[in-house]
């Protein structure tokens, strides 16, 4: 026997112990009923998110979107999976449904669930000082000076006195 022989025997072998694709995927999902979330429990995208990651084709795909793959068959790129339990590590095949990037927006929007003011990663205030800018800025009749006193950017106050933080 070759050594190339050897070697192509040997990966047969080793290919023939790894576990289907699917059954690698289903091993890292906590099922439970069938109305209910089958929560992702390994890897994630980004500890804040929540979203699972597994690594298919040469890189980390959402878990939803694998889950999907595997139960209906592949999807366009440009197509995104949408959770309709607002789960994010949720990968019940029924609780998941396939749009666009603009048509998940709308529907984060349209369930308010898009990060707001403070809770946004790159905020620079908090819910308190805008409610003192606002004040400030009412009690002075101008949001620059309001600005300049608290040591804000004037373009940033006056976002949170008259554009934005209409949650606060």
């Amino acid at each position: 026997m070759t050594r190339t022989e050897a070697i192509k025997i040997a990966r047969a072998a080793r290919a023939a112990k790894q576990p289907s694709l699917s059954d690698r995927f289903w091993s890292k999902v906590r099922k439970s009923g069938s109305d209910e979330c089958w929560n992702w429990i390994a890897a994630t995208r980004r500890k804040d998110e929540g979203y699972g990651a597994f690594w298919l084709n040469g890189r980390h795909q959402p878990a939803s979107r694998v889950a999907w793959i595997l139960s209906f068959g592949e999807i366009d790129r440009e197509l995104v999976v949408c959770h309709k339990c607002d789960n994010p590590p949720c990968c019940n095949p029924a609780h998941l449904f396939i749009g666009t990037r603009v048509e998940n927006d709308k529907d984060r929007i349209a369930k308010n669930r898009q990060s707001k003011g403070e809770h946004r990663p790159n905020s620079v205030l908090t819910n308190d000082i805008v409610l003192s800018l606002r004040r400030l800025a009412s009690e002075l009749g101008n949001v620059a000076a309001a600005a300049r006193q608290m040591g804000v950017n004037r373009s940033t106050a006056w976002d949170a006195c008259k554009r934005r933080w209409r949650h606060v």
